[in-house]
């Protein structure tokens, strides 16, 4: 056996049984590792967050592309309070639709950072939830885009932003099937291209969720993002995403969307979120 493959099977080793004592340990006071159960959930309806899966918009002819994952690598639990720190690695594609059953790459998000978390029961029915985010995320044209015939000469850039994000939740279980949820938060980018985005935004949602069973639930869930877009008058810019999925309680969310209509304000902007 080569050296790299004894590395390999002692990490594998390592792993397991550190996921073993985590399953063995769940209601003790412990240490966790790669828990699947994340400390902090955030609201479906948040843009940059993990997903694995993809929407189809009906009024273009492309469609959006989420691989990747955030997950808890440590987590202390102590009495009814948990502490996490965990890592954030995914992007976001766009495709164009082709005949002959073809996406080609339009366009890709990569967005990577770390992450602390905190979780709390306040009582049978209540929680409350927060998480540090240091993250960064960058825009970059690929192979498949089209570009347009104009008079405008056109150069492309890429463009990123490493920001800092706080934002905490607060659940109410209102019965037995039915679930409720608020948050609040704050963002702060301290570097960016372009340089016109304001470096602070803020971010209100609620959501509503029906669990069907324990793995099966609807929910309604809405974002609202305010910031400024710094022009020579500076203008507030408000955007809007509001979803309708059905997906999974636990885990990562595998999720298959057609979005009907689009809610952003005609003066909203992506760059703020």
């Amino acid at each position: 056996m080569t050296n790299r493959l004894k590395i390999f099977f002692a990490f594998f080793l390592a792993v397991f049984f550190l996921q073993a004592h985590s399953l063995s340990a769940k209601d003790n006071d412990s240490i966790y590792f790669f828990r699947s159960e994340k400390v902090y959930e955030p609201l479906e309806a948040g843009i940059l967050e993990a997903r694995i899966g993809f929407q189809k918009y009906t009024n273009t002819d492309y469609l959006k592309l989420d691989i990747g994952a955030s997950l808890d690598v440590v987590a202390v639990k102590s009495g009814n309070k948990i502490i996490s720190a965990g890592a954030d690695f995914f992007t976001f594609s766009n495709l164009r639709t082709e005949s002959n059953f073809k996406f080609p790459v339009d366009a890709i998000d990569y967005f990577f950072g770390i992450n602390l978390n905190f979780k709390s029961n306040i009582s049978k029915d209540r929680r409350v939830s927060a998480r540090f985010r240091l993250s960064h995320i960058s825009s970059h044209l690929q192979d498949g885009h089209v570009y347009e015939r104009t008079d405008t000469i056109f150069t492309p850039f890429v463009f990123s932003k490493e920001f800092i994000d706080l934002s905490a939740i607060y659940e109410f279980d209102a019965s037995k099937n039915f679930a409720l949820r608020a948050q609040g938060g704050l963002n702060f980018i301290f570097h960016s291209i372009l340089d016109e985005i304001s470096p602070l935004s803020g971010q209100l949602g609620l959501e509503a969720r029906y669990f069907l069973t324990d793995i099966l639930s609807f929910y309604i869930s809405n974002e609202v993002t305010i910031a400024k877009y710094l022009t020579q008058q500076t203008q507030t810019r408000i955007l809007r995403p509001e979803s309708l999925w059905a997906g999974r309680t636990h885990g990562e969310l595998l999720f298959f969307l057609i979005i009907m209509k689009d809610r952003i304000s005609e003066d909203s902007i992506m760059a703020v979120t």
